[in-house]
């Protein structure tokens, strides 16, 4: 078993707690129930169209200060206003890229997200639209605080957002003040903000609508993968967080919305197993030496920082999985890679992955149906029996693993020998996910592939 205790990087008077995985007793007794922001844990408002969880926390504008030849970000205005301090870390989350600002890069226009875990293990996502100031040249950053993962609900607020910043700081504070009092519209569903047109002079509603999805795949596009990776290379990839390994993908910093991105797709290709571990889309570099950290990590890291520490990790004995997006090469790797999964698995991964690439289409959602059903389909053949094997502990229904893992099926045994020894399994069995959405997946997944004899002899 394996448990959570925090570790601070610091530089640059900022510190961040990060989640440090390390072994210890009896799981029952030292794993805490994990608080997910998922939407099987979110309180429903029986068929209303929202739910009981605020629309975000709070908006950010987070801005450079000169200081002595060096850009340093700090918070412009927050709204609305925190109760307590702001963790230091988030204007260098922000704007982890700050000391490579320049007259001809800004990255204005560049779209990313990040993630603050605390350290009781709780996260916090930062969605972030670079624009340029109203009254300089320099690029500022819209920054929306949320629970909640997902990018695309978010990612439609800070378009709106970036379209009233041309307008003024007036009109995006007035749009701000309609959406504190909105709460979280469920999948599917919309919500609708009241704003004053400050050109018109003229109240207006702006719908903003949440795709169908639901929580699993809101803040990510699979499709951004197969334009950096070939498919062999995901693959590997996969394998490796579903064992959690030590792995980071770095990018320059030219690139900052497609390393986010990338990152943020690997962790939910394991879906329902949640990466538990130490986390970071993008890692600022002031937070560099975490990629040196001896425990689990999935970590985003621009390649020019990565500079700063290419001598320990040279001298690392400690493997990891490094894969640079920019070459489309693993810089480093564990050297088993190719065999972590059974042949037949890895052969039927290949196969259905190759046809999901081959029908990708311009809409974002239908990619991320396709390509996750593929992993979807997979995960439910190594764990979907873990029905059968529930248990009551102290009033709460968990997965025995004792007699889960034995029965699963002869040729993904040896794998789920070694995914018994991850922290995401003990807290699947523990905090076990809604078993009508899981079902509503392999539902889905089976409808759409039951004409197709080939994906029934693969996935069989």
């Amino acid at each position: 078993m394996k448990s959570k205790l925090p570790l601070q990087f610091k530089g640059s008077n900022a510190a961040v707690s990060l989640p440090v995985v390390l072994p210890r007793g009896d799981s029952r007794k030292n794993l805490r129930r994990t608080e997910r922001p998922t939407l099987s844990r979110m309180k429903k408002l029986g068929k209303k169209d929202v739910l009981d969880v605020p629309f975000f926390d709070r908006l950010i504008v987070v801005r450079l200060r000169d200081e002595v030849g060096q850009f340093v970000p700090y918070i412009h205005y927050s709204y609305p206003e925190p109760e307590m301090e702001t963790q230091p870390a988030l204007p260098l989350f922000c704007f982890p890229d700050s000391d490579k600002i320049t007259e001809d890069n800004t990255g204005i226009g560049s779209s990313y997200s990040f993630v603050l875990t605390d350290v009781t293990g709780e996260r916090q996502h930062g969605y972030c639209k670079r624009v340029r100031a109203r009254d300089s040249s320099q690029p500022q950053v819209y920054c929306i605080i949320s629970k909640l993962g997902c990018f695309s609900l978010y990612g439609r607020l800070l378009t709106k957002l970036e379209e009233l910043h041309s307008v003024s700081e007036a009109a995006v504070k007035g749009f701000l003040t309609g959406c504190v009092s909105q709460c979280v519209p469920a999948p599917g569903s919309k919500i609708t903000v009241t704003q004053l047109n400050h050109l018109t002079g003229q109240f207006e509603n702006v719908v903003i609508e949440r795709p169908m999805d639901g929580q699993r795949l809101e803040h990510v596009q699979l499709g951004y993968l197969f334009q950096f990776l070939q498919i062999d290379q995901v693959i590997q990839l996969f394998a490796s967080v579903l064992l959690e390994r030590r792995i980071l993908i770095s990018s320059s910093h030219h690139h900052l919305s497609k390393l986010s991105s990338c990152v943020s797709c690997m962790a939910t290709l394991t879906y329902p197993l949640h990466w538990e571990c130490i986390f970071i889309p993008m890692l600022p570099r002031q937070m560099i030496h975490a990629v040196l950290a001896p425990t689990p990590f999935l970590i985003g890291a621009l390649t020019e920082d990565l500079k700063e520490v290419e001598r320990d990790l040279a001298q690392e004995e400690e493997p990891m999985l490094h894969f640079n997006l920019d070459s489309g090469q693993f810089i480093s790797c564990y050297g088993d890679e190719e065999s972590l999964l059974p042949t037949k698995s890895r052969d039927m991964l290949r196969s259905a992955l190759g046809q999901a690439f081959h029908n990708l289409g311009q809409d974002v959602d239908q990619n991320n149906l396709a390509i996750s059903q593929v992993f979807l389909l997979f995960m439910y053949k190594l764990l979907g029996h873990y029905k059968q094997h529930l248990t009551d502990y102290h009033g709460h229904r968990e997965v025995d693993l004792t007699s889960f893992i034995p029965a699963t099926r002869r040729y993904l045994r040896p794998l789920m020998d070694k995914v018994s020894e991850t922290q995401a399994l003990s807290v699947f069995s523990i905090n076990i996910c809604d078993p009508r959405e899981f079902e509503q997946f392999k539902t889905l997944t089976e409808e759409r592939h039951a004409s197709q004899s080939h994906w029934r002899r693969t996935f069989s």
